[in-house]
């Protein structure tokens, strides 16, 4: 459950954070299906992410390998829910909160250079191409949207090395109740603590 809480909070923040090119946060709803590589032996090879612009609120769905998690994140917020969807338990993680994974971290933060490299075609989109860097070390590469979509990230730190590319993207709205906790689903609060740290039992 940890390496699920990890793996979805480390994708919910590949948004772009550049200010000008691309948007921080998307400018459309969207909804698309991505297949991964690294990330760990064991973490998932399919991933659904969503995104309402109503509501600035962001999904992402793990349902394969005996996982069935999800995550909705408010972009440009600080509030965001781990959904266990058999158990139908809710947690409402507090800003800091971690989880102790190998998952490596998205290279697109809030302090990320991105240098413009190229454009690309990814799933019938097309996207610009960003080699992004971190204190002046380079972090991976990102292809995004007009609109801020990421269609293809590819995730590097310290020789751990992950990748995340879109098969299928739809641009529909996004139904508004995605984008909540689901009714019946006890919610929980997980306290702060030190990124990387475990939660004591």
């Amino acid at each position: 459950m940890r390496r699920s809480a990890a793996l979805l909070m480390t994708l919910a923040l590949a948004a772009p954070a550049a200010a000008q090119e691309p948007p921080r946060i998307p400018t459309r709803d969207f909804a698309a299906t991505y297949a991964m590589t690294g990330f760990g032996t064991d973490a998932p090879k399919t991933m659904q992410m969503s995104f309402s612009m109503a509501s600035k609120r962001q999904r992402i769905d793990l349902a394969e390998a005996g996982q069935n998690v999800s995550m909705i994140m408010e972009l440009g917020g600080s509030r965001m829910w781990m959904l266990e969807h058999s158990s139908r338990m809710a947690m409402e993680l507090t800003p800091g909160a971690g989880s102790g994974s190998d998952v490596p971290i998205s290279p697109i933060d809030d302090d990320a250079t991105l240098t413009r490299v190229g454009s690309d075609r990814v799933a019938g989109l097309a996207c610009t191409v960003y080699r992004v860097a971190k204190q002046g070390r380079p972090r991976g590469t990102a292809c995004v949207t007009e609109h801020g979509i990421m269609l293809r990230g590819e995730f590097e730190e310290d020789g751990r090395r992950g990748r995340m590319e879109a098969t299928r993207v739809s641009l529909d709205p996004q139904p508004a109740d995605r984008f909540q906790v689901p009714a019946g689903y006890q919610t929980l609060q997980m306290p702060t603590m030190p990124m990387g740290q475990p939660p004591r039992r």
